[in-house]
């Protein structure tokens, strides 16, 4: 099955549209995706899925090296000091001044200039560093502005964090409602999300989980959108429950911090993508979040 996936992404670099045969075969390319994108394909189809290279017609095809060539970039500091950070046993990243940590400090640096209210915050290292294992520089530009664009995940970088506290009371939400043994338990010992689930989302499950399982999670939301990163988290809940709900508040946070690299990644996966969530319910939980972000509307 996987090798139709592969076949399509081929064909789209010669020019095939790879957009007619999803649009033609959603279903398909859908299951096919969830079972992992080839490794060889994954740079190529993840641009294909976040529609990275259409940015260029709005922006000048040349927009990442007019960025790079602005001299002040008053969040370099910031970026320098987290390079080291990033990835730091990963043979790309490892070195200091390497090529690895030069990628991401241009990337990174460029983007901060290009989008000044978001400039940089800590995670968006780990993001970037994923896309320049598939790409080169110019592309892993294109792909920050898409996801902060089209996948709306400005909002988890920008003061006050406002994205990331709707996903903090739409999982909160969403554990009541499939777990609601383990929400009494959570929410007994004052266990939130806030305290476990900020990386989870701020890095797309990048941050502390097995790469098998980075890749695939990203292949996912490329193709599905923020879903899957609330089907993880849960999936994480339910194959730790019987623990969790005999253990206290300092117990409880240490399993969820060690969950995402105890799991295998396909059992991880599956249990994900088993749990049924319906675009309408977070929806509705988001509506309920908003009436009470403005309760006098």
């Amino acid at each position: 099955m996987l090798q139709v996936l592969a076949t399509r992404a081929a064909e789209c670099r010669q020019g095939i549209d790879f957009h007619r045969f999803r649009a033609k075969c959603p279903d398909k390319c859908k299951e096919l995706i969830r079972q992992g994108i080839p490794e060889f394909l994954r740079g190529s189809v993840w641009q294909k899925l976040a529609l990275s290279r259409e940015l260029l017609h709005k922006h000048p095809k040349d927009i990442y090296e007019q960025m790079r060539r602005v001299q002040t970039a008053p969040c370099e500091g910031d970026i320098v000091r987290d390079i080291n950070r990033t990835f730091p046993k990963h043979v790309l990243y490892r070195d200091k001044q390497g090529l690895g940590q030069q990628q991401l400090l241009n990337v990174l640096r460029a983007y901060s200039i290009f989008n000044a209210e978001v400039g940089y915050c800590q995670g968006m290292g780990f993001i970037c560093g994923v896309l320049l294992m598939y790409m080169g520089e110019d592309d892993a530009f294109l792909m920050l502005i898409s996801l902060l664009e089209n996948y709306r995940m400005a909002g988890l970088f920008m003061p006050n964090l406002p994205l990331l506290n709707k996903y903090f009371f739409q999982l909160q939400r969403l554990l009541e409602i499939n777990l609601p043994l383990l929400h009494e338990h959570l929410t007994e010992q004052g266990v939130e999300p806030t305290m476990y689930a900020s990386q989870w989302f701020m890095t797309v499950c990048i941050y502390n989980f097995p790469f098998s399982t980075v890749v695939r999670v990203w292949d996912i939301f490329l193709a599905e959108g923020v879903k899957i990163i609330f089907r993880i988290a849960l999936a994480l809940l339910k194959l730790n429950q019987e623990a969790l709900l005999h253990q206290s508040f300092e117990q409880i946070l240490q399993t969820l911090k060690q969950a995402p690299s105890a799991v295998e990644s396909e059992v991880l996966i599956k249990t994900a993508l088993n749990i049924k969530l319906k675009n309408k319910t977070l929806k509705d939980i988001e509506s309920e979040w908003l009436s009470q972000m403005s309760p006098g509307l």
